[in-house]
């Protein structure tokens, strides 16, 4: 589960910035609540939410792609911040809290330029009587002039993992460790590797091929993602995986087979395709994938990444969850996981959203408290500051949705907006006005 992430100098963010998944004891209804199981980020257009779950999925990518991926050679991909002048220069850092699956919380952290990793920090916090204590135990370090210092919980072999940073001074030692299978830092290399998933409007096709594959299979997992596609009154009342002519077919009507780029297909004539079932007033028809609507496509992959990871300890990072969804449907997204029945693991949810229903007070009960709540504003140099909506002194019972609409706390739509698009129609209608005077005392003048 995650805590807490920090980090700096990537995209619209220069300054350090500290995100936690940390309940507040005013807002729990539970004492033992300590972590969230929902955050949601707001702001403006433009304010750098995207940015915020980018962050954490550049953390998660360069600790499981930056030894596999890489060469000696290569250098490291990075994002900076570029509206000041030398600050693409100036390293960027992440740092991670986390209970990894084996039941310790690690705080891992490394800093980084375009070419090599200038610090690394790997420490763990023992376990008393079953919860982690406050003593932390380092497992390694590394300076910026590349030398490591392993700690006495490090089991594996040290002098093989120097020779190996010092031929691969753009990889975390992390990564390298990893893949050697050193067994003391296998639990938070899952954690970074098998519980975090990213997922964007844009991009929910990517779940298809892993959707096509259950029904392919006749799963359990298929017939229950079935079950949630007809809770959703979408008019579907079936859904499998049928044979088809692939040269009878077109190629946008078929799924993406599973482990398959876009646009591959089996080599044989046949393979399967998703057909849905709509029930009309008397009959029943069948249509295929390129019959249904996007919104349709995409309600189906976010039900299927939220059977996926709310049946497991995971970190879910979904960037603009209400494009594709329906606000009944993003509200019931976020209460899968608010409620521990459908999320007995507990799964975290950390979203960016502009549906301010999800935190008014007016309507439905809100699926989320004020310390679950976080803004992003982009300052007048265009710099991003992330912030909890608890920092400005809010009241437990505060309208939060109405509030944030209104402007009160910032990192939202300047209200002038609509005041300037009314001054530059009046300037245009006064100036085609002036231009239409104009013409017609010449033409009177002739």
């Amino acid at each position: 589960m995650l805590i807490d992430f920090s980090f700096s100098n990537f995209r619209s963010f220069e300054g350090a910035q500290a995100f936690s998944m940390r309940r507040e004891p005013r807002f729990r209804d539970v004492p033992s609540d300590e972590l969230s199981r929902a955050a949601a980020i707001y702001g403006a257009n433009a304010s750098g939410k995207s940015n915020f779950l980018l962050a954490l999925k550049a953390m998660r990518d360069l600790v499981t792609t930056s030894y596999s991926g890489g060469s000696a050679t290569s250098g490291i991909r990075r994002q900076p911040f570029r509206l000041r002048e030398g600050s693409e220069s100036e390293p960027s850092s992440f740092l991670m809290e986390c209970i990894a699956d084996d039941g310790q919380r690690y705080r891992y952290s490394f800093s980084y330029d375009d070419a090599r990793v200038l610090e690394e920090e790997l420490v763990f916090y023992r376990l008393i009587d079953g919860r982690p204590s406050t003593h932390s135990s380092a497992l390694f370090s590394r300076d910026e002039s590349g030398a490591i210092e392993f700690g006495p919980s490090f089991k594996g072999p040290r002098a093989q993992v120097r020779k190996t940073m010092d031929l691969r001074p753009n990889a975390l030692l992390l990564s390298a460790a990893a893949a050697a299978g050193i067994r003391c830092v296998q639990p938070v290399f899952r954690f970074f590797s098998d519980e975090m998933a990213y997922c964007d409007a844009a991009s929910f096709l990517g779940e298809q091929p892993f959707v096509h594959e259950q029904y392919g299979k006749g799963t359990s997992f298929s017939k229950k993602l079935t079950a949630l596609v007809r809770y959703a009154d979408f008019g579907i009342t079936d859904i499998e995986a049928v044979p088809v002519d692939i040269s009878r077919e077109m190629p946008d009507s078929l799924p993406m087979q599973a482990g398959k780029r876009s646009g591959e297909y089996a080599a044989s004539s046949t393979a399967t395709a998703l057909k849905f079932t709509h029930a009309g007033t008397s009959v029943s028809a069948v249509f295929g994938l390129g019959d249904e609507s996007r919104g349709t496509i995409a309600a189906m992959s976010f039900f299927s990444l939220a059977l996926r990871q709310l049946g497991k300890r995971s970190v879910t990072m979904i960037d603009e969850i209400d494009t594709s969804l329906h606000p009944g449907l993003v509200r019931e997204f976020v209460e899968l996981y608010a409620d521990p029945a459908t999320n007995p693991h507990g799964a975290q949810l950390i979203f960016t959203t502009h549906d301010v229903t999800l935190i008014d007070r007016t309507g439905p009960v809100s699926p989320l408290s004020a310390d679950q709540v976080w803004l992003v504003e982009k300052g007048s140099l265009g710099a991003s500051e992330l912030f909890p909506v608890t920092d400005v002194g809010i009241r437990k019972d505060e309208n939060i949705g109405r509030n944030y609409l209104n402007g009160v706390y910032g990192a939202a739509p300047q209200p002038s907006f609509h005041a300037a698009f009314a001054r530059m129609v009046s300037e245009e209608a006064s100036g085609d006005a002036h231009d239409a005077a104009g013409e017609w005392a010449e033409g009177e003048g002739e």
